[in-house]
């Protein structure tokens, strides 16, 4: 719509120009008595000083509304012009029909040859100035009037139009009366630009607003206008002017007859044609409106699922973490009977099993607390002790491609590793006579487009494809292969959980994921992961476990009692001095009444009254050295995310075994121990810099 309107309005322009420059032709041609610039036909009817500067001031109204910018003043300047047309044809039309003699057409210049009016306009001429004149005060009044304007700019559009075909085909009658002055036929053409400039001007607010629609219907009538009004009407010229024609009625009106048949028959055929493409067009774009309020509702019902799960999973993990901990402080009880012993680890690998389904339905909602490393997929993929050869039958055959330049990747190593698990064991699953499984890794660049497309920014990426010869999947199966809880697998056998998760950590670690299959040719699923320059830690090339710290005071925070006391018993059998509250008003109590030292703040997260991120504020403005460990299921606050990354904040996940939480404790300690020594090094190093020199190595 903008760029028709933009046309319009040029076209506008130009016809306000036109209007103006046909205005002072025809004042210096009286003025230097100049007959080929007053009448257009030798000896015919010449335009009247009056009609020439109808037309000036005509123009300089339209010229000036048609400004980028509009100030009042120049609008006021506009209005004064558009009354003076007014005026021009509302004194003539006195002078017809009272039959006076104003002498308003002798003001300027005097033409004696046409007694006992001298110059006096035409009377069609005088009416048209009238409805132009209103026309343009309303234009200039309001630019929503212009309705009303363009009925009037029609009317004078239709009445200069069967002038010049009054000239074009010889009919006087068109263009004048035996009484009075006819129409000049340059004037004619005046009216008719002056007509479609005033149309021109704000098409959008008037009877042509379809005429400027961008849409089929407009392409369809700024078409067919044209060729209504111009075929027939050089259709008749043509037949008037022929020879062969003139003196056969019959045979003129047949041949106009048939020529307008052939010449609308070939507009409404293209036409039609038009319209067809438009309605395919608007039918793809219906279709895609479908697909993606499709992927909408399918990317609600996923985050409904998420959040279902990441609001069960806090109470979950708590009830959890006592399951797994008190069962594993029991199997180390050495007077625990045999019997007692074997139903107890029975009820740790439920539980652990069930930590692992937990951590799935995280994974999938994408509300686990992260801690990305930079890992080296190859190192994973072909590690001889790793559980991917263990998880593949003897009768499929493994095969890989591993890029040895492959870069690193930011990830946490556990989703890594559930990304790698539930791929390989679907792929085992859709062969179960057996076939060939091949891992390749490699790394590119996207770039745009095809990074918006896939929703990811542009950069390095690296490329695991996992391609298996099972059994493949039909097209709907494929679409659906990503939804919780969907599974193509028997009852019992499948949770519906695995690609789900392995959606949910790709898409939380700023990747994505893409499959290929058919039915009976297997399967390829391709993940794409941000890869970065970042050399792997040798941390994570070897599991050594960091020493411990001894004497060290432990502060825990925890609303759940149970899991509070189960937290009490694992540090107090590690050797730790641990301090228990509830809630974080009691923990900044026991911090500002406690004498000793305390090292270290281990923090629930999501807590009444008060969240682990406040508490660790609040405590470290009493005891700046507290190093901290926030205890997890998952987090939703964005601010608590971004301090993932940051190194004074660690997090360990629930539910997690005493050996996973000593492990940690001590990691972080070791980790604030060695922060605290350079810092103790730099005090020192500035302040020995700082210390005065004595006033004789001064002198």
């Amino acid at each position: 719509m903008a760029h028709v309107n933009s046309q319009f309005r040029k076209s506008a322009r130009l016809g306000a120009s036109f209007l103006i420059l046909l205005g002072i032709a025809v004042l210096v041609g009286w003025a230097a008595d100049l007959p080929w610039l007053t009448t257009v036909l030798h000896g015919r009817i010449s335009m009247k000083p009056n009609t020439a500067i109808g037309f000036l001031c005509s123009g300089l109204a339209l010229w000036l509304l048609l400004r980028d910018s509009v100030s009042r003043i120049w609008r006021h300047v506009s209005v004064a012009f558009s009354f003076l047309v007014l005026i021009i044809g509302a004194l003539t039309l006195v002078e017809y029909l009272f039959h006076l003699d104003l002498k308003i057409d002798q003001l300027f210049f005097l033409n004696p040859n046409q007694f006992p009016y001298p110059g006096r306009i035409a009377h069609i001429t005088a009416i048209n100035f009238c409805a132009a004149g209103i026309g343009l005060l309303l234009l200039c009044w309001r630019q929503k009037a212009g309705k009303a304007a363009h009925f009037l700019a029609i009317f004078v559009g239709f009445s200069a139009m069967s002038a010049m075909i009054g000239y074009l085909y010889g009919v006087p009658l068109l263009y004048g009366s035996l009484g009075y002055t006819s129409m000049a036929l340059h004037t004619g053409l005046g009216f008719l630009v002056l007509a479609l400039t005033m149309l021109a001007y704000g098409p959008r607010y008037g009877v042509l607003s379809l005429l400027a629609s961008n849409r089929p219907a407009g392409w369809l009538t700024r078409r067919l206008l044209v060729a209504a009004v111009a075929l027939p009407f050089i259709l008749g010229l043509a037949a008037i002017h022929s020879s062969a024609l003139l003196g056969n009625a019959r045979l003129m009106i047949a041949a106009l007859v048939v020529g307008q048949i052939v010449i609308f028959t070939l507009l409404i055929w293209i036409s039609a044609s038009r319209l067809d493409a438009s309605e395919e067009e608007e039918e793809l774009a219906k279709e895609a409106l479908a697909a993606s309020e499709q992927m909408l509702r399918q990317s609600q019902k996923m985050e409904a699922i998420g959040v279902l799960a990441g609001g069960l999973a806090h109470d979950f993990n708590n009830l959890l973490n006592v399951i797994v901990g008190y069962s594993e402080l029991l199997v180390r009880d050495s007077s625990l009977a045999q019997l007692h012993r074997s139903k107890v680890e029975k009820i740790a690998r439920a539980g652990q099993t069930a930590t692992a389904l937990t951590r799935q339905l995280l994974a999938f909602s994408r509300q686990q607390v992260l801690q990305p490393k930079a890992l080296d997929l190859n190192q994973i993929i072909s590690s001889t002790d790793g559980y991917l050869h263990r998880l593949i039958k003897e009768n499929i055959d493994i095969s890989t491609s591993l890029d040895p330049g492959l870069m690193a990747t930011m990830i946490d190593p556990t989703q890594l590793e559930q990304i790698l698990l539930n791929l390989v064991v679907n792929a085992c699953d859709a062969m179960p006579q057996g076939g060939k499984l091949h891992i390749e890794t490699a790394n590119l660049v996207l770039e745009e487009p095809m990074a918006s497309e896939a929703g990811v920014q542009a950069g390095p990426f690296i490329r695991l494809t996992i391609t298996d010869t099972g059994i493949g999947m039909d097209e709907e199966t494929r679409i659906h292969i990503f939804e919780p809880f969907f599974t193509t697998k028997p009852v019992g056998k499948g949770t519906g959980l695995g690609l789900a998760t392995v959606y949910g950590i790709v898409k939380q670690s700023s990747g994505f994921i893409n499959v290929e299959s058919k039915v009976g040719r297997g399967t390829t699923f391709l993940v794409y992961l941000p890869g970065s320059r970042i050399s792997v830690s040798e941390e994570l090339r070897k599991a050594g476990a960091a020493e411990p710290v001894e004497r060290a005071t432990i502060l825990v925070v925890e609303d759940s009692e149970p899991l509070r006391e189960l937290v009490f018993e694992a540090l107090e059998s590690m050797g730790y001095t641990a301090l228990m509250a509830k809630d974080g008003q009691q923990a900044i109590r026991i911090c500002s009444q406690f004498s000793g030292t305390i090292d270290l703040l281990l923090s629930d997260v999501i807590m009444p009254k008060m969240n682990g991120p406040e508490v660790m504020k609040k405590i470290k403005q009493i005891r700046p050295e507290i190093a901290v460990l926030f205890m997890s299921g998952y987090t939703n606050d964005v601010t608590l995310r971004h301090g993932v990354s940051t190194a004074d904040v660690a997090f360990i996940q629930k539910p997690f075994t005493s050996n996973e939480l000593g492990h940690k404790v001590r990691e972080v300690l070791v980790h604030a121990e060695e922060r605290n020594t350079i810092r103790h090094r730099l005090s020192l190093a500035m302040a020995k810099r700082a210390k005065p020199l004595p006033a004789e190595d001064l002198e």
